[in-house]
């Protein structure tokens, strides 16, 4: 079994008198894309930061890659993090702005120059390598931002909001791009979108009031006890009482029965079913259950 590339336990950062991180538990594995979901304010960008180790916890620990950010900074070397604010710099090339982020990252110009390159033939619709940033759309303006972030060899990727002001093609174009950019490496992804990280995301955990309330695989799943029932005739009655259907025509059975009793149970009152299964919760569902 491998080890998790973030493990966190039991954290708490202050600032000041308010407390952002109350108690949190986290894992992110060593591969995969995995997913942070909160309202704002929750502790999403606390997260980050303490996995940075640019905060100081006030109680717990931090393991990023098997070392304590908080007292070897050094662990920030094995991290690429994009942020909202990209970072590039509008005057110069898209060429440019990538050989610059190598040479600050410690390659000499004999090792940036392939690297940029390389890092541009990776994407499927790269901006054309001479053309200045500002010159950009924004959509290409964040894709040069997500090529630089898998250029180097940093065994953890940390890309907060991505997609975040995107139109629908250019979000869809970046997560094709994250999709494909993030096989051979792990990915934490902060976002809002749900469809999002329900798209691209094996697991996520959703953080409210400072702690981790859902950790999971973020597609639909059953809910426990209860299902979704039409019959011929458009009445069922259950346990004696009569239900009222929905506006589809469904009916909601609540029971502890596994499906197949249930199922069992709903032919033996006379009911004739021409639909049975389990309600199916979306991520949409359990956000808005759990910080909604």
């Amino acid at each position: 079994m491998h080890e998790p590339a973030v493990a966190i336990r039991s954290l708490a950062v202050d600032y000041g008198r308010q407390r952002a991180l109350d108690g949190l538990d986290l894992e992110v594995p060593s591969s995969g894309v995995f997913g942070l979901l909160g309202r704002n304010g929750a502790g999403k960008t606390t997260t980050i930061r303490a996995i940075a180790g640019l905060v100081k916890p006030a109680a717990g620990t931090v393991s990023v890659l098997g070392t304590d950010p908080a007292s070897d900074p050094s662990v920030r070397k094995l991290l690429s993090i994009l942020l909202s604010d990209d970072g590039l710099v509008a005057g110069i090339s898209v060429r440019e702005n990538l050989v610059c982020w190598a040479l600050v990252n410690g390659c000499t110009i004999r090792q940036a120059r392939p690297l940029a390159g390389e890092a541009l033939r990776r994407v499927s619709s790269p901006p054309p390598g001479g053309k200045l940033v500002r010159d950009l759309s924004t959509g290409a303006r964040r894709t040069v931002a997500l090529a630089r972030s898998f250029m180097l060899d940093r065994p953890l990727v940390i890309l907060d909001e991505p997609t975040a002001s995107l139109d629908p093609v250019a979000s869809a174009e970046c997560r094709d791009l994250i999709r494909h950019l993030s096989a051979d490496r792990p990915v934490l992804l902060s976002t809002h979108n749900l469809s999002e990280a329900a798209e691209l995301c094996r697991q996520v955990a959703i953080i409210h009031l400072g702690k981790v309330v859902f950790d999971g695989p973020p597609i639909p799943h059953d809910q426990v006890g209860a299902y979704l029932v039409k019959v011929e005739d458009g009445r069922l009655s259950w346990e004696g009482r009569p239900l009222a259907a929905d506006e589809t025509g469904q009916f909601t059975v609540t029971t502890q029965m596994p499906p197949a009793d249930a199922l069992s149970a709903l032919v033996a009152s006379g009911a004739r079913v021409t639909e049975f299964k389990p309600l199916r919760r979306s991520l949409s569902d359990v956000f808005l259950e759990l910080a909604g």
